[in-house]
């Protein structure tokens, strides 16, 4: 009995050993909880001027094709047809100085269109008809609209490859205007007096 005590006793020794190791101790600082991440949108390189440097596949032809375009319009020259013929008229502002029957540099663009399309005519005669505005004597504009007809006819046979005896050059001064040198009230109209100062190539068609 007396050994059985002794166990009951150890027994219970331990057993409150054993709760005083489970009591709850300081608790440990919790770990911080990391804050979500937000994840920003990727930075995607521009791509702008990658087809300028790579030669913009397509992109580079089709500029091309407007550039083209626009080369193909040239100052001072306008084209009609007829039935028989092609009607080319070239501004004597961008053929000529003013008060000059010289040609000027920048009127070689327009000669040159001009003798292509006379390259491709018909049989028959060419005639350059030179015109003025209505400024000044009727004589003084007669003979210088001849001079510059005679101007371009000269520049076609020389420089154009136009056979000189299909050439036909005459003036006709301010008789036959394009446009009003005046305005309905009687002003000066300085854009149809422009229009009046012209070299007007008549083309028979093939």
């Amino acid at each position: 009995m007396r050994r059985v005590r002794v166990v009951a006793a150890a027994t219970g020794l331990v057993a409150a050993l054993a709760a005083c190791s489970d009591e709850p101790g300081p608790s440990p600082a919790a770990a911080p909880t990391p804050s979500p991440q937000v994840e920003a949108n990727p930075v995607t390189p521009s791509t702008a001027g990658t087809g300028a440097q790579n030669g913009a596949l397509g992109g580079g032809a089709r500029l091309t094709g407007q550039v083209s375009g626009l080369t193909g319009r040239i100052s001072g020259f306008a084209m009609r047809q007829t039935e028989t013929q092609t009607i080319v008229e070239l501004a004597s502002d961008v053929l000529f100085a003013f008060d000059s029957a010289r040609l000027t540099a920048e009127a070689e663009a327009a000669l040159r269109r001009t003798a292509e399309l006379a390259a491709q005519a018909g049989s028959g005669r060419i005639t350059v008809v030179g015109h003025t505005d209505s400024v000044g004597e009727d004589a003084y504009n007669l003979a210088l609209s001849r001079r510059r007809a005679e101007a371009v006819a000269q520049w076609l046979a020389a420089s154009g490859g136009v056979p000189a005896d299909r050439l036909h050059a005459e003036g006709r001064g301010e008789a036959e205007p394009a446009a009003p040198n005046a305005t309905t009230d009687g002003q000066d109209d300085p854009e149809g007096r422009a229009r009046n100062r012209r070299v007007v190539v008549a083309i028979p068609r093939a």
